[in-house]
């Protein structure tokens, strides 16, 4: 049985990071893994002589996050925010009842507000606004009739949709809502600051209700690297499954568009540890609990 675990972001001071999750969006202290090193975290990571601090929070309406601080080597990459035309992990996003509330707590725990866009989908009378972490990382609000405050998905940008469908298909994830949104509307223009952006947004979700959305966009290009990121990378860097069977599901990820990388298999006396990427270069961490570490 495979069932999500979390998603991972690697952060420049874990204490900064911690406060704004917890005091900016809700999540609560879970697990506190220490000072993670050694040649087996090493072999898993591919990051020779790797020592890093590791938290785990949660929020009550159940998704998971783990912060990664690298004390060695240290972290690199931009701590900015990413096009949402570029490949790979997005955002994650929250219905919330009151923006405002919300992005006032979001800059007073170190976050950053992007005012410019804000933008309204008449629609379906919602309103959304992009915010970034500490790190970079962005941090969709959106207000809309109907929806209780929760955490709503994350993102991931993706060359073909279907590929992705079957690709997770294969870790739980079934089709749910579909949008086509390819007339050029202002209002999503605004929200991804590109004008004129043509888009499918194509969310799946699982037994338990975790929901990821497929963004394609249609026009224009998107563009960057498909191929898997150091974990060492700030950002959002990975996304966790608990698996029973880790070597079947591989095997069967390998088959839909994906990898596993055979040297960063690793077994412990605690757990087994496998890592690869899904077809545009996301990792997918695949974890058996041995004992009762799960």
């Amino acid at each position: 049985m495979v069932r999500l675990s979390h998603r991972g972001i690697c952060v420049n001071d874990i204490a900064a990071s911690e406060r704004f999750y917890r005091d900016a969006l809700g999540f609560e202290p879970y697990q506190d893994h220490g000072v993670i090193e050694g040649p087996d975290m090493a072999k898993t990571m591919q990051i020779p002589g790797v020592q890093l601090r590791a938290v785990m929070l949660k929020r009550q309406d159940g998704p998971v996050i783990e912060l990664l601080q690298f004390l060695e080597p240290p972290a690199t990459g931009p701590r900015e925010k990413r096009s949402t035309l570029q490949y790979g992990l997005v955002h994650i996003s929250f219905y919330v009842d009151d923006i405002d509330a919300w992005a006032a707590r979001i800059a007073e725990a170190g976050g950053t507000i992007y005012e410019e866009t804000r933008a309204y989908f008449a629609a379906n009378d919602t309103t959304m606004l992009y915010c970034t972490d500490p790190d970079g990382v962005r941090v969709e609000l959106m207000k809309s009739p109907g929806e209780a405050e929760r955490f709503s998905h994350s993102g991931i940008c993706v060359e073909d949709i279907d590929a992705s469908l079957n690709y997770y298909e294969a870790l739980g994830f079934t089709p749910a809502e579909n949008y086509v949104l390819d007339q050029g509307f202002d209002w999503l223009g605004v929200i991804n600051e590109v004008p004129g952006i043509k888009l499918r947004a194509q969310m799946v979700r699982d037994a338990g209700g975790n929901t990821i959305e497929l963004l394609k966009v249609l026009e224009p290009a998107s563009f960057g690297s498909r191929e898997r990121q150091p974990l060492n990378r700030f950002g959002l860097t990975h996304i966790a499954f608990w698996d029973d069977d880790p070597a079947t599901t591989a095997a069967e990820l390998a088959e839909r568009g994906g990898y596993f990388v055979e040297e960063a298999h690793v077994t412990t006396p605690m757990i087994e540890l496998m890592h690869g990427a899904d077809p545009d270069g996301v990792r997918i961490e695949l974890m058996r609990p041995i004992s009762s570490a799960g």
